[in-house]
């Protein structure tokens, strides 16, 4: 079974299972074990960090109970937490695994641009009442785009075979009360969204200049000098996925 997945970040250690902490991969197994009476292993398309959030991460697993997929969606959650909601599930073909196919992925990092922080909002934006330089950060966007290594704005403790990457689309939005970066690529590093959104922040406080983004994936800046975001300002808002099993969990509704 194909699962689509929204959760709140802010009390897990990101997706990924981890011995002593709760993440959102841990209670996706613990709902699978209540509902098929054995242990069921998930495996996600990406693993978000701790306090991330998202709203169409991918998951999937070898379910054995044969009830239709939007029955089997309210059934897990049943016995899912509230911060954790399954969306939708499907039946792909047997060769689908969530790591390949991706053709994909869209991150979106909100900023709370008020003068006095919105407390609704405080788990899923970062307070930015400076008053940001928009066309400075505008004109540095477009330098992310096309395939580039991104190493400098790679942080440590995940390797990959390789570091370089292809951003399709990098979008500064006005949005009541403040601003939303997006990024849209073929796949991202470790903490590379909190990396780009910490000196896209530089630039519009002017700590930085427009050009810093060119130079930082030239290798021109100190890598251990690149600011990182928080992480509860940043929700994985989709992935994408080619035939043989298509889906676009960014339009799942």
């Amino acid at each position: 079974m194909r699962f689509v997945v929204a959760y709140e970040g802010t009390r897990y250690f990101g997706w990924q299972l981890q011995a002593r902490e709760a993440t959102v991969q841990g209670v996706m197994e613990a709902a699978l074990a209540q509902l098929e009476g054995r242990s069921v292993r998930v495996l996600g398309a990406s693993r978000t960090d701790a306090g991330v959030h998202a709203l169409g991460q991918v998951a999937w697993a070898q379910t054995a109970r044969r009830i239709e997929p939007m029955r089997y969606r309210d059934a897990l959650n049943h016995f899912l937490p509230d911060d954790v909601r399954v969306r939708a599930c499907d039946l792909p073909g047997e060769e689908f695994h969530p790591l390949r196919g991706v053709s994909e992925k869209t991150y979106v990092y909100r900023l709370d641009c008020r003068a006095v922080a919105d407390p609704l909002g405080r788990r899923f934006a970062l307070h930015v009442p400076d008053a940001l330089d928009r066309a400075a950060m505008r004109e540095a966007l477009p330098a992310l785009l096309g395939r580039h290594d991104f190493a400098a704005f790679a942080g440590t403790g995940s390797p990959r075979r390789s570091t370089e990457r292809t951003v399709r689309e990098a979008r500064l939005a006005e949005v009541e009360g403040g601003l939303t970066v997006s990024l849209t690529a073929d796949g991202f590093l470790y903490h590379m969204v909190r990396h780009v959104v910490g000196l896209l922040l530089a630039v519009g406080r002017g700590r930085a200049d427009p050009e810093s983004v060119g130079r930082a994936l030239l290798g021109d800046l100190p890598r251990e000098g690149l600011p990182l975001a928080p992480a509860h300002g940043l929700t994985l808002l989709g992935i994408a996925y080619g035939p043989p099993n298509p889906l676009d969990s960014r339009t799942v509704e």
